[in-house]
């Protein structure tokens, strides 16, 4: 009996640490049938609607914010705050900033653009800047939170200037990932300067650049599937595979991940519409394929309560997202 009573405590000790080493070795979307796919959440805008927001430790959707017809928006880097445009006339743009928690306005900034409506913004890192995509008359624009501009920025030598709709996105250091010709540049945290990254030899690659937030990696979409490389434009390598496309890669808050939309299936089976989907992979460099049942590696997300279809796809996706 004495036997019994001593070995009992060992044996839940030895299970409760088997229980830790397993759980430390899942990454999102373990296999205990669990909706936990990693930190934060992922904010999606679809077209003309609001924002809706999928936590990423439970799967459960909410609404962010209501249905508005402009296009440009953007979410803090902590997830605490968002952007949304809203051009009030020919000469004013106003960009509303949000409480994504309640949808909540907490601030208002004016601005006043030289073309018809201001550029879509994005939130700095550190949430105190919007950087706002070239227009048609206007290049980089720089604000403060309070509408002043601190740069206007035509181009970046003789040979360049930003064209309409030139992609632009903010590193964790506050300098900004943008194109020159054929080449990913990085602005200095002044914007004063810029510096070559890397050259992009794929004709099809517009600009998008995205930063993981530990500033180690950048991802972009090349030649119709996601490409990794490090942060000085070292070892730049694919890392998705498909017969279609994976495109508008997003990293996790921690970096451990790369979120993308991907598998352009019918959104219905059977219905003839296509839509991309959410697909998630581990940023570690390796290559995955990315179609439901190829590797098990490769997780598609399901809101909470809801079931992937008969191919194993999850959340369609027609408009932006991102992870924060």
């Amino acid at each position: 009996m004495k036997t019994r009573i001593l070995l009992l405590p060992v044996l839940v000790a030895m299970m409760l640490l088997n229980a830790c080493k397993k759980d430390d070795q899942q990454g999102p979307g373990g296999d205990n049938g669990s909706y936990n796919y990693g930190p934060g959440a992922i904010f999606i805008k679809q077209g003309t609607e609001g924002i809706t927001k999928i936590d990423m430790s439970t799967g459960e959707l909410s609404l962010v914010m209501k249905n508005w017809l402009d296009a440009g928006w953007d979410i803090s880097w902590d997830g605490k705050k968002g952007v949304k445009q809203v051009d009030v006339s020919y000469d004013e743009t106003k960009y509303i900033i949000f409480n994504t928690g309640d949808g909540s306005t907490l601030k208002e900034v004016s601005y006043e653009p030289a073309d018809n409506h201001g550029g879509l913004p994005c939130i700095s890192p550190d949430g105190t800047k919007l950087a706002l995509r070239p227009t048609l008359r206007e290049g980089l624009v720089i604000l403060d939170m309070a509408g002043n501009v601190l740069k206007s920025i035509a181009g970046y030598g003789a040979d360049h200037t930003f064209e309409y709709l030139d992609p632009i996105n903010w590193a964790p250091d506050g300098s900004i990932l943008f194109k020159k010709n054929s080449s990913l540049y990085r602005t200095s945290v002044d914007f004063s300067r810029a510096f070559k990254i890397k050259d992009i030899p794929f004709s099809d690659w517009k600009g998008d650049a995205v930063a993981s937030p530990d500033g180690q990696k950048i991802a972009m979409s090349l030649n119709g599937h996601v490409w990794l490389m490090n942060a000085d434009g070292s070892d730049l390598h694919q890392v998705t595979q498909s017969s279609q496309q994976e495109v508008a890669p997003s990293f996790s808050p921690d970096s451990r991940y790369i979120a993308m939309k991907a598998n352009s299936r019918a959104g219905v089976p059977g219905s003839g519409t296509t839509a991309p989907h959410l697909c998630l992979i581990p940023a570690d460099g390796q290559v995955y394929k990315v179609y439901p049942g190829e590797d098990n590696r490769v997780i598609h997300p399901t809101v909470k309560g809801a079931s992937p279809d008969s191919r194993g796809l999850g959340v369609a996706i027609v408009g932006d997202f991102v992870w924060r």
